[in-house]
């Protein structure tokens, strides 16, 4: 399973994110929802922290990628 927000995988537990409440919301990483707040709302944003992160190609090439896989998710869809 990956975040329905940005697309990283959610395979340890630490990565989940938490409702106000504090229960585990398996979902969405602890980057993209905190406390039971969406950080994301567009898309673009998404895209300007996580490639900041990357190095495996132009600015371009990595925000492109990365767009054809966030409009796959869930919280895009809406």
């Amino acid at each position: 399973m990956n975040c329905q927000v940005c697309g990283t995988p959610l395979d340890k537990e630490d990565i989940l994110s938490r409702e106000a409440d504090g229960t585990v919301n398996d979902k969405y990483c602890k980057w993209c929802y905190i406390n039971g707040v969406h950080k994301y709302s567009d898309m673009e944003d998404v895209i300007k922290d996580v490639v900041s992160h990357w190095n495996w190609g132009t600015q371009e090439q990595m925000s492109d990628w990365l767009r054809n896989k966030l409009m796959t998710l869930e919280h895009w869809q809406k």
